[in-house]
């Protein structure tokens, strides 16, 4: 699997970006789930579930889901 390290400095790398925006961006904005985000920055899925858990972004895309099903 590697070190999650190197995944975070390989994808942080590639989109000149701060792992946390990149992953805020594909899965809360463009709502996209854990296995297309992914696929799309080239990480195993539990990888990028660890990211997702570490920086607290489920509550956030769960908060993101219940407001737009009470609109």
């Amino acid at each position: 699997m590697g070190n999650y390290k190197s995944y975070k400095d390989k994808v942080e790398k590639k989109y000149n970006q701060d792992l946390k925006e990149i992953l805020t961006t594909l899965y809360i904005t463009n709502e996209q789930g854990p296995s297309v985000s992914a696929k799309q920055l080239g990480i195993p899925r539990q990888v990028f579930m660890h990211f997702v858990n570490h920086y607290g972004l489920k509550p956030l895309k769960l908060d993101d889901i219940k407001k737009k099903v009470l609109v």
